[in-house]
């Protein structure tokens, strides 16, 4: 009763926890996103040439999602991983570790889990939308003639 009275005190915390962890999620939608566009854009010629021939537009949009999704698979392998890694880290951490240790259920849930997998799938997909659909829309005289 003590914990939950002192942990009203600080407010709506669950609210500026989801609003930071929303910001972050977006933050890293951006960057993702602007990677994709230097790589699509940096490939033009490959992406040319591919339909020179004969790959189609829509397999050419559907190998820049697949890069994308890959990318957002990644992402999100490595950052569950660190994540499992450092909840088991942190009850030995000097000032931390005694504020963690109150909280013995303190874990990385399945479903949490796949909850942070499925939004990093969906940051890949969504951040490879756009230079997908301008590879897809890309004429062949137009990115040969810009080398």
């Amino acid at each position: 009763a003590f914990r939950a009275s002192f942990a009203s005190l600080s407010g709506n915390l669950a609210l500026l926890l989801n609003g930071i962890g929303i910001a972050v999620t977006f933050t890293i939608l951006l960057v993702t996103a602007n990677t994709m566009s230097m790589a699509v854009r940096e490939r033009r010629t490959e992406i040319a040439v591919l339909k020179t021939l004969g790959f189609g537009s829509r397999l050419v949009m559907g190998l820049v999602l697949v890069e994308s999704l890959v990318l957002g698979l990644l992402g999100g392998a490595v950052g569950l991983g660190l994540g499992a890694v450092m909840i088991k880290a942190l009850p030995r951490l000097p000032f931390i570790g005694d504020a963690v240790r109150q909280f013995p259920n303190l874990g990385l849930s399945p479903q949490v889990a796949g909850l942070g997998f499925a939004i990093a799938l969906f940051i890949g997909l969504a951040a490879g939308l756009v230079p997908a659909l301008s590879a897809y829309r890309a004429r062949i005289t137009d990115a040969l003639r810009t080398v």
